[in-house]
């Protein structure tokens, strides 16, 4: 199964199962079509940028902020600007806001060490990081 499908179906039983509205095409892994040699790679630069408990928000390669605190928070504007999002906690996830340029809103959850790439279009507006690893 390709890790396309794997986000899909996997944002597709949160959506379901945690009351989580996810849009396609907000978020994606940060392979992409790639192989997973490439994916471990990306992985093991962004856990060197960002420290535990931080979620970081990533652009150009480099981490452009970090959040640590629980609880809901609008995201500044070098978070927002954000490519990537990078979730070094161990147990609890972060719940990804974003808004698409067509006004259409959407939600994710980032789990504990997960990378997620932002698709163009879409940006992020808020967190919300929570004491539960899938956001509940």
């Amino acid at each position: 199964m390709t890790i396309h499908k794997r986000i899909v179906l996997g944002s597709a039983a949160l959506a379901l199962g945690g009351g989580l509205m996810t849009a396609p095409g907000a978020f994606a892994s940060p392979q992409g079509a790639g192989s997973a040699q490439t994916a471990q790679a990306t992985q093991s630069t962004y856990k060197a940028s960002c420290s535990y408990p931080n979620v970081c928000f990533i652009k150009g390669g480099k981490t452009v902020a970090s959040y640590k605190d629980t609880g809901y928070q609008k995201l500044g504007a070098k978070a927002r600007s954000a490519t990537s999002i990078h979730n070094s906690r161990k147990d609890d996830g972060a719940k990804l806001y974003y808004v698409h340029s067509s006004g259409k809103k959407a939600t994710s959850c980032a789990t504990p060490g997960q990378t997620r790439n932002v698709n163009k279009g879409w940006k992020l507006y808020a967190l919300d990081i929570r004491s539960s690893p899938t956001c509940k």
